[in-house]
């Protein structure tokens, strides 16, 4: 397939050294805008002040979704639909305030290039292309060559999902093994990290420490361990964000560990995600159904509602995490 060619970044002015000698500005990282509101909004409290700030800020962001998955829901009920068709038939179904989507491509033995094409054409998407831990068996010198030219794509604006899941059965070292080599990959690439963990948070937290820089951006992917177990990842790395998804409104122990990490976060360190098309709202749960990305609003409201603030608190924060996170600009839209 074609690629614009891939230039190597310059990241000279990263350093995985964790002493106050090395230290990074945040200028190079982040527009000089996304630094200045990140500070001006954490200044304000309480946070219900924002309220007069936020009239007309109510658009979102779905950070974690996989186009290509919800295109094989719909066409199991849709049998003879054109790729075409769903992308239509999303944007009708999604609310106005939907300004666009990160859009996760993990399995890449199952890549069609045609589907890619069509939906990284579409306003307001962005992708993230990476290896998922449960299919690390497939993964040869091939993918990563092949991960590696996708990361010079337009629209691709991270490297994930990568990561561990010991929640199966597996093949612990093969995990570990590959997930170091596509975080390198990542950082000579200079491209934001999409982290899937499960029940494997002591090697994936020593492994990123390790081999990540500590002010790299990283989306650690809907979390559902403890938020105390997290607490030195998030000082370790000041720019990791927690996804939260649907799973929040559901009552199971994952649930109940995502409902206390949306209570205590601190406002400028979650995502808001559906990881559609899977964890639909508890509320709209039925046969059938799968998750879109207008859904991560129902995601905002039950967080809001665990905070006790309005719900347009949440989707602002939300917002600016994404911008600062992806670099996805706050004046993007989905058309």
């Amino acid at each position: 397939m074609a690629f614009p060619k891939l230039v190597k970044p310059q990241i000279s002015h990263f350093h995985t050294s964790r002493s106050a000698s090395n230290p990074v500005r945040l200028s190079s990282l982040l527009h000089w805008k996304t630094v200045q509101q990140i500070l001006q909004f954490n200044a304000i409290q309480p946070c219900t002040k924002l309220l007069s700030v936020l009239e007309n800020v109510d658009s979102f962001i779905d950070t974690h979704c996989h186009l290509d998955r919800m295109f094989k829901c719909f066409r199991k009920t849709n049998h003879s639909a054109t790729l075409e068709q769903f992308l239509n038939d999303l944007r009708e179904m999604s609310s106005t305030d939907l300004a666009g989507c990160v859009t996760v491509f993990c399995d890449p033995v199952d890549f069609d290039e045609n589907l890619w094409s069509k939906i990284l054409s579409t306003d307001g998407v962005f992708a993230a292309v990476g290896q998922h831990p449960k299919s690390v068996e497939s993964f040869t010198d091939h993918t990563l060559s092949f991960i590696r030219q996708c990361m010079g794509g337009p629209r691709v604006c991270a490297l994930g999902e990568i990561g561990l899941d010991y929640s199966v059965r597996c093949n612990k070292y093969r995990q570990q093994q590959v997930f170091r080599q596509l975080l390198c990959l990542a950082v000579s690439c200079g491209k934001p990290i999409v982290v899937h963990c499960r029940e494997a948070l002591k090697d994936c937290s020593a492994i990123l420490l390790e081999l990540v820089p500590k002010y790299w951006k990283i989306h650690l992917h809907c979390y559902t361990g403890k938020f105390a177990e997290i607490q030195d990842l998030l000082v370790n790395f000041p720019f990791l964000f927690i996804g939260i998804t649907a799973l929040v409104t559901y009552s199971s122990v994952p649930a109940q560990n995502m409902q206390e990490t949306a209570k205590h976060i601190p406002l400028d360190r979650f995502l808001l995600e559906t990881d559609g098309p899977y964890f639909m709202p508890k509320s709209l749960l039925k046969k059938g159904s799968f998750s879109i990305p207008s859904m991560v609003s129902l995601v905002a409201a039950e967080v809001a509602q665990i905070r006790g603030v309005d719900r347009r608190v949440i989707l602002h924060y939300s917002r600016l995490n994404a911008t600062c996170m992806y670099g996805i600009p706050m004046t993007y839209s989905w058309e």
